[in-house]
């Protein structure tokens, strides 16, 4: 069974990840360590929203769709 995407989770995550290194604070290796993990995180909602704007379209394609069928039917 696969974790369902917690959006808000992970951006809070990379917010505290991007004030460490905004710090500048941390050892080398750990700020690598951090940017590597804000990178696949950033990646992650990246798709997460990139996939919402596919469905938000679809559903707005379909909605176009039936107010057009709607609208010949009207016509008749």
């Amino acid at each position: 069974m696969t974790e369902e995407f917690d959006f808000e989770k992970n951006m809070k995550d990379l917010k505290q990840i991007v004030s460490k290194l905004e710090n500048g604070d941390l050892p080398i290796d750990e700020a690598l360590k951090n940017f590597e993990q804000g990178v696949k995180i950033s990646s992650s909602l990246k798709k997460y929203l990139d996939d919402a704007q596919k469905k938000i379209d679809e559903n707005l394609s379909q909605l176009n769709l039936d107010s057009q069928r709607k609208g010949d039917q009207d016509e008749v």
